[in-house]
């Protein structure tokens, strides 16, 4: 019996160690198959964010919505589904008319955490993690929400469009 046992073992941790090999192999091919985008194309889309979020934390309403597609798609995962351009525009607004009770809010990209990959003949999806902080009157700013979010620009000449927006897995710093 105990050489039955043995062997059952020891085909068993064979073929797990197989099994493993494979999935390792599997997934380094994988993760070497992702095309990201040139580095300019990366510089670009990330100075399009940067400018996207200070007219954002600036309460710049027609600066914001102008990075954004008139019939813009908003998943958030918390706030629900917001469609087009003139809601994202309503809720800046209405979110920085209460800044006074509220605090002031600011959106921050985790630089580190920023992918770009190239879409054909439309334009890029960005992908990455963003911090929210907020600054209640008469204390420091701190630090409240971290989020992953999904970017879909849209390139139409020279100028850069978001299109489709999702923000997803907020939660409390750790």
């Amino acid at each position: 019996m105990w050489k039955s046992v043995s062997a059952r073992s020891c085909l068993v941790v064979a073929s797990v160690a197989a099994l493993a090999a494979c999935t390792t192999s599997n997934e380094t091919a994988h993760q070497q198959s992702f095309s990201k985008a040139p580095e300019q194309l990366k510089k670009q889309i990330e100075h399009m964010d940067v400018a996207l979020f200070a007219a954002f934390n600036a309460c710049d309403v027609a600066a914001f919505t102008n990075y954004l597609t008139p019939d813009v798609e908003f998943y958030h995962d918390e706030g629900g589904l917001m469609l087009s351009a003139d809601s994202q525009a309503e809720g800046l607004k209405m979110r920085c008319a209460e800044q006074s009770k509220n605090g002031e809010l600011r959106r921050e990209l985790v630089k580190a955490s920023l992918e770009v990959y190239p879409i054909k003949n439309y334009g890029a999806v960005e992908i990455g993690t963003h911090n929210f902080y907020r600054t209640l009157p008469g204390k420091p700013e701190k630090l409240t929400t971290v989020a992953k979010f999904m970017h879909i620009w849209q390139q139409d000449g020279k100028q850069w469009r978001v299109s489709r927006i999702i923000s997803y897995a907020h939660s409390a710093p750790n």
